[in-house]
């Protein structure tokens, strides 16, 4: 049935009841201010506890409502079906401009709301980063599906009282193709938003992306390849092996089925809640989960006794030998994804980097050489370890963690002499000042000293590269006679003997700021890129979109902070990790759109 524009044949009857629901609601607004004032005058200590924030964020959802049940019901509600609004407005101007009004209104109160987000946190950590003396960066891109755009979120790593923090600097477009030479231009440019000396950057810690490397080389910074990309890629070849992927095919055929069917999921979880197996169920990873494949088979073993007990699953199961080849090649990589666990931790350092490579070096060669699995691990892990001991930030890294200095047989054949010479060169080309940060300032010369006394003082001054030596000298022997804990911190060692070193102990919180992975932008795009994944969001602008998910990321990264270590994000995968972006498209863009709107409802109240 056609309707005018003005809808002149909309049914009487159904236009009284609409009339009527628009008186009913018109006493909404008033009912919602009368409770907040009542609220306000009778439990002022509640209300001293509520962010104005809120309250905005209340005001506006008000107008929202008033604007969609009041004013222009019932364009916004049924805008194809009805034709004209019912609201008081409608007597005032054309329908067009009414629904521009609330559209316009409600889109530049929640954009001011985000501006105003980002303003707060761009000045709160330009403070925090002012006396930052070195600080290591964490960057990579993410390429839209449908969107012609490469997205860089930048994270800033530095050391303040002997602590280690992070901290993000922002998520933006790059300009054009994602060149070396753009990408440099974006990194500078949120350098210089935070007011960022260049100088003050020693390098970052990326994936080995030819456009990244490229940029680093050219400004002459470190760059510390991620170990956990690096595990990754160890991982995804050794499941390229014929016969071991053949077993992973079963396992993600297997996979596929689960995620395609609700039912036999539904069926599948009862059992294996009645059998009391946890964990996650098996269910595809996303293409880019870092091992992935090790993973799904790890699942897939931990809950077999449950795909045994599911009828519809009987055609995926293994026979004897598939299920014993797979339980040997999960057994035989525990040490790699043991490894990559502790990479993808926000509690790793740089430092672990060499240590853990030469364990699973050792590890990978004394495995049987015969089998195709042995010798592609043993010839991977070594190259890998290769390169990880030729990179100088990595080396000087490991000679300032004293739970590692001065081990044997961690750095093949470069010794520890080769990486004293390099921080006696850093030393000499920083300047670094030989002064503890508490006591009292040294005596200045008077004129009544002896030409002797001003000689000695002078040698005094000019003696640094000495001094350096005299540190290392006795950081050896202090090391080798005990060392901190393995899972202690390597900052709190240079806290207890800042005194006693005080040229190392600034170079111990230069390069032990950086961590072994970029594991944290990952989860940064786990999180809030589904938006950009999204079809219906393909023409929102640059500025709008870094908007939304600068603040959705600052919501998590708050919602993290205030529960604690919240497992890294968990990887999205608090709802049984359905949404690990499903290669079959059961699951549509509805779930990740509720993930980022939890996300920006917390955004609102920050």
């Amino acid at each position: 049935m056609s309707c005018n524009y003005r809808g002149d044949n909309f049914l009487e009857s159904d236009k009284s009841f609409a009339t009527s629901l628009h008186l009913i609601s018109l006493f909404e607004a008033p009912i919602l201010i009368f409770g907040i004032y009542i609220i306000w005058k009778k439990t002022p200590k509640l209300m001293e506890k509520v962010k104005f924030p809120i309250i905005v964020l209340h005001l506006i959802c008000t107008w929202g409502d008033i604007f969609v049940s009041v004013l222009s019901t019932p364009v916004f509600l049924f805008p194809v079906t009805a034709g004209y609004p019912l609201g008081v407005l409608y007597y005032v101007m054309p329908t067009w401009l009414l629904c521009y009004l609330g559209y316009a209104t409600l889109g530049h109160s929640l954009r001011s709301k985000f501006s105003k987000n980002r303003s707060e946190y761009v000045d709160r950590l330009k403070k925090e980063l002012k006396h930052v003396e070195k600080a290591w960066l964490s960057f990579d891109g993410w390429e839209a599906k449908y969107m012609d755009k490469s997205i860089y979120a930048i994270f800033i790593y530095y050391v303040e009282n002997f602590q280690r923090k992070s901290a993000l600097l922002g998520i933006e477009c790059v300009e054009g193709s994602a060149t070396a030479a753009n990408v440099g231009k974006l990194v500078m440019r949120m350098l210089d938003l935070y007011c960022i000396d260049k100088s003050k950057v020693l390098g970052a810690v990326t994936d080995a992306g030819s456009n990244i490397v490229a940029f680093l080389d050219r400004n002459e910074l470190f760059h510390s390849h991620c170990s956990a990309h690096v595990l990754s890629l160890i991982i995804k070849k050794s499941a390229q092996i014929t016969h071991i992927k053949e077993l992973i095919a079963k396992v993600n055929r297997c996979a596929a089925f689960l995620s395609r069917s609700k039912v036999e999921r539904g069926k599948f979880r009862e059992r294996s809640s009645m059998l009391n197996i946890h964990g996650r169920p098996p269910l595809p990873f996303s293409d880019t989960r870092w091992g992935g494949a090790l993973l799904l088979a790890e699942a897939f073993l931990n809950h077999y006794q449950s795909l045994s007990a599911t009828p519809a699953l009987q055609d995926y199961l293994m026979n004897a030998d598939d299920l014993a080849a797979l339980k040997k090649y999960v057994n035989v990589m525990k040490p790699f994804l043991e490894a990559l666990n502790s990479a993808e931790s926000d509690n790793s350092f740089c430092s672990e980097v060499l240590v853990q490579f030469s364990h699973l070096s050792n590890y990978a060669s004394s495995l049987e050489q015969r089998s195709a699995l042995g010798r592609c691990l043993s010839n991977e892990t070594k190259s890998r370890y290769d390169s990880y001991v030729e990179n100088d930030a990595l080396l000087m890294s490991t000679y300032l963690d004293a739970r590692f200095a001065y081990l044997p047989g961690i750095l093949q054949r470069t010794r520890w002499e080769f990486i004293e010479n390099s921080i006696q060169l850093y030393c000499d080309s920083i300047h670094v000042l030989n002064q503890t940060a508490t006591g009292p300032p040294p005596k200045k010369p008077t004129l009544e000293e002896s030409s002797f006394s001003q000689f000695v003082q002078s040698k005094r001054v000019s003696s640094h590269g000495s001094s350096v030596q005299a540190e290392m000298s006795n950081y050896k022997a202090i090391v080798l006679s005990g060392r901190p804990a393995l899972d202690s911190s390597p900052l709190l060692f240079w806290h207890a003997h800042r005194d006693r070193f005080p040229i190392l102990q600034k170079m111990g919180q230069h390069f032990l700021a950086c961590t072994q992975s970029s594991a944290i932008v990952e989860r940064l795009f786990s999180v809030c890129g589904c938006i950009v994944n999204n079809s219906r969001r393909n023409r929102m602008k640059s500025s709008t979109l870094n908007l939304h998910l600068l603040n959705a990321s600052l919501a998590t990264l708050q919602a993290k902070n205030e529960a604690g270590e919240m497992n890294e994000y968990d990887e999205c995968e608090q709802s049984d990790s359905e949404s690990e972006e499903n290669r079959h498209e059961e699951i549509s863009g509805e779930f990740n759109d509720d993930i980022f709107e939890e996300a920006l409802a917390r955004a609102m109240t920050i």
